[in-house]
């Protein structure tokens, strides 16, 4: 920890500080564009918090493509991209820091008047319930395994945005959805009296901010050094759950 330490208080001095070209997804409310059109959200306020005590300068684009983001990160248009998951085939095109911001845990969101009554240790105590699923969206093997099970109730939609408002209005009884989205749409729409989870999660995964290879050079080790000991420091004295508060994020500890 201390070589990483000394690495970040020399590396304005000892890096070109070119701006880093940092792609995103549009997940609000951890990255979106605000009236103006400017990237704007929790991720986003964390890298610029990052990299400007860093002393290098960034700039972020958001698109709506995963397709797209993920084109321009194999032939080198970005420098980083925002909020991925470990997946070993990702290794062929990504560079993984070793600390992560935050851990994405999925839940079965419910109507508050409900929770008392749904039960869940595994998914076949959800036959009775109605539930939702969005379409292309990848869900858990258990999940996926009981799809075209007899005797259970799924409703597939293509919109995930739309499932809290299903839910509200009584057409479905469950919906899995990770708890910074799902708490994103209930902070906005002023749904915080109407719904809850279950405490047992669907699954839980570390993301990170990650550096891409095709642009990766010969700054990047010690870049990816500085990240690491910036971020866990903003962990330890509490920095980054602040940051979490701000957008009515949960935190659990990444």
């Amino acid at each position: 920890m201390r070589i990483l330490f000394l690495l970040w208080l020399l590396l304005p001095c000892a890096l070109t500080a070119k701006t880093l070209v940092i792609g995103g997804m549009l997940e609000p409310p951890l990255k979106y564009l605000d009236a103006q059109q400017r990237p704007t959200g929790m991720d986003v306020e964390l890298l610029t918090e990052i990299f400007t005590a860093m002393g290098v300068p960034i700039e972020i684009t958001l698109t709506d493509s995963s397709a797209r983001l993920t084109r321009n990160a194999r032939t080198g248009r970005y420098d980083l991209l925002m909020s991925h998951s470990f997946q070993p085939e990702r290794e062929a095109y990504l560079l993984y820091p070793k600390q992560s911001h935050i851990r994405h845990s999925w839940h079965f969101f419910v109507r508050k008047a409900d929770k008392a009554r749904i039960q869940y240790q595994s998914i076949a105590d959800l036959k009775p319930w109605r539930i939702g699923l969005t379409r292309d969206y990848a869900y858990t093997p258990e999940l996926s395994a009981v799809l075209d099970a007899p005797g259970y109730q799924f409703q597939e939609i293509p919109l995930n945005q739309l499932q809290l408002r299903k839910l509200v209005a009584g057409r479905i009884d469950l919906v899995p959805m990770s708890l910074v989205t799902a708490f994103g749409q209930i902070r906005e729409e002023g749904l915080t009296d109407q719904v809850d989870y279950l405490p047992k999660p669907l699954k839980s995964s570390p993301y990170y901010h990650v550096w891409c290879k095709a642009r990766a050079d010969a700054d990047t080790p010690a870049l990816m050094a500085a990240y690491d000991a910036e971020l866990l420091q903003m962990k330890r004295n509490g920095r980054l759950k602040a940051i979490y508060d701000k957008y009515g994020i949960p935190y659990i500890e990444p």
